[in-house]
């Protein structure tokens, strides 16, 4: 299933508008919240404790990640629903301090992502590959 998704750069940062709904993270457009593309993040997806505590994560083991500054971590990775639009699927997701959309994520969905600086525009396209574990 074909997905695209909208967003805005403010304050420098390429934000994709979501919301928790239904114990799921919903990246639809709508929203107050927002998550950062973040291409230094080579993980899925990261969301503050607060987002966690609303949703139904399923611990999935642990997970080692470089940071950008070369330094080796750690964390604990959980499996968490995540609607794209009309389609969803489980991706991978740590608990962090920021809502973060990754490297992996964009993988996984065959995406590309284009960035337009002059009109402040974020667009994310890609694929829910049909392998993708649904919720």
């Amino acid at each position: 299933m074909k997905i695209q998704l909208v967003g805005r750069i403010v304050d420098a940062e390429p934000r994709i508008l979501s919301r928790i709904a239904g114990k799921r993270i919903n990246l639809d457009g709508r929203g107050r919240d927002y998550m950062i593309l973040d291409s230094g993040f080579t993980g899925s997806v990261a969301i503050p404790e607060e987002w966690a505590n609303r949703l139904e994560l399923r611990y999935a083991g642990i997970q080692t990640f470089e940071l950008a500054n070369g330094q080796i971590v750690e964390f604990p990775t959980y499996l968490g629903d995540v609607r794209l639009g009309q389609a969803a699927g489980l991706f991978e997701i740590i608990v962090t301090g920021e809502a973060l959309l990754g490297m992996e994520f964009l993988e996984r969905l065959k995406a590309r992502a284009a960035i337009d600086c002059k009109t402040r525009k974020v667009l994310i396209t890609g694929e829910l590959p049909a392998h993708l574990p649904q919720p």
